[in-house]
């Protein structure tokens, strides 16, 4: 692959003369807890919607097709939006914009207490996605920085983080409504996004104001060429292929979406009751990544180890299409679905921070979670259209086909390239 233009090297050069996020411990442990904890809050703020959504359902008039609109369009604006931050990193410290940005998902959190129709559910709701936006590319990006040499580790708790989230949410917000009406329980998950966005404004980043006011358009010029450098690495393409092409295992999106209404009509229960299965399957999804994390650094092939849990995905998927009663094989699916979905995000954007060097982290980040995760609303939409029009087992039958597809695309990463330069 071709090298970085030689703004790029001179902002790299400039940047290793001032003092690096490793010098303080503190300031480490600091960082990483701040933002896994906004991490936490924002994978919550969707995760809760799975119990919370069905029971709007009546109130505001809406169905299937459009729970899907609704998750779509949002979704479709915060993920598109994480490729923009690559650019803007010279000219605003990266705390400062996250910090923003979790102040935003809090507050609009918060005004769904006024919501009364669809439509301005969906106002808060792309409030919320365009908030939470920066949190995966400049999170990563500064845990990245933090963390040099534990990289893998670093980004592996940030992706754990969010998994806790989703975690807790569905069964934080079935409790939620058993003691308060939905508007009332949007109102409490909202007030921690907001205190944690303000909290954000403490942490440091590596470079002062001052000096990124100084680099102006050098840095400008800088960050266009690390996103050409990164778009000319085939294995920073096709491992945001990788996550692009899967119908879920990016924490939110069709998941939390549909499997809520799914419990409810094919075995009868509750959507509180639902919102308990689907904590069974976000606490799998929270450990085995994990687990497989740990696997994937002493194997030393990410890249085999990933589509080895892509080929296992598929096989749950097929396998709770056809579910048709409670027992423990289905808690054992769940778990075993849990484990191997969700655990394709670490995966693939530790292989990011294998591929990108240091200059390159922040645009490597924006186009691997814009390339990975803009489809998701996409996915949403078809399976809902599928879910809708032929019925669930054909929607997660679709779903299965799509991590075969990321097995394909992996064959096209040389993982040896990561020892090496590869940026």
């Amino acid at each position: 692959m071709s090298e970085p233009s030689t703004s790029v090297a001179s902002v790299a050069a400039s940047s290793a003369e001032t003092p690096t996020l490793e010098a303080s411990l503190k300031q480490k442990r600091l960082a990483l807890g701040l933002i896994s904890t906004c991490h936490t809050l924002n994978h919550l703020q969707y995760s809760i919607t799975s119990v919370i959504f069905p029971v709007m359902m009546k109130e505001l008039g809406f169905g299937l097709l459009q729970l899907g609109a609704l998750s779509a369009i949002s979704n479709f604006v915060g993920q598109g939006l994480q490729v923009v931050y690559g650019l803007i990193t010279g000219f605003f410290r990266r705390s400062v914009i996250l910090g923003t940005g979790n102040v935003i998902v809090g507050l609009s959190a918060i005004s769904q207490f006024f919501v009364g129709n669809y439509s301005q559910l969906l106002v808060a709701r792309v409030a919320i996605d365009a908030g939470s936006s920066p949190q995966h590319p400049l999170g990563s990006s500064i845990l990245s920085r933090f963390y040099p040499k534990a990289r893998g580790w670093a980004l592996t708790f940030h992706h754990s983080a969010g998994s806790f989230g989703s975690f807790i949410g569905p069964g934080l917000a079935s409790i939620a409504l058993l003691y308060m009406s939905w508007q009332m329980a949007f109102v409490v998950f909202g007030l921690p996004s907001l205190i944690m966005g303000l909290t954000l404004f403490l942490l440091r980043d590596q470079a002062s104001a001052t000096d990124q006011a100084q680099q102006g358009k050098a840095t400008f010029k800088a960050n266009i060429d690390a996103y050409r450098a990164c778009l000319k690495n085939r294995n920073i393409v096709f491992t945001s292929l990788v996550l692009m092409v899967g119908a879920a295992g990016r924490g939110t999106g069709i998941n939390l979406t549909y499997l809520v209404p799914f419990f409810m009509e094919r075995f009868g229960v509750s959507a509180s009751v639902g919102g308990l299965f689907l904590t069974v399957l976000q606490g799998a999804g929270l450990v085995g990544p994990l687990a497989i994390a740990w696997l994937s650094d002493r194997f030393g092939r990410r890249a085999v180890v990933t589509q080895i849990t892509l080929f296992l995905s598929a096989i749950m998927t097929v396998w709770l299409a056809y579910q048709t009663s409670l027992g423990p094989l289905f808690y054992l699916n769940l778990i075993l679905y849990g484990s191997v979905v969700e655990a394709r995000s670490s995966l693939t954007q530790t292989m990011i921070s294998d591929f990108a060097r240091d200059e390159l982290t922040d645009a490597a980040f924006s186009i691997y979670y814009f390339v990975g995760c803009i489809s998701g609303p996409i996915w949403t939409l078809i399976v809902g259209y599928v879910m809708q029009k032929y019925g669930f087992t054909p929607a997660f039958l679709l779903a299965a086909s799509t991590y075969l597809a990321g097995m394909l695309l992996l064959t096209f990463v040389k993982e040896e390239a990561k020892r090496s330069s590869t940026a």
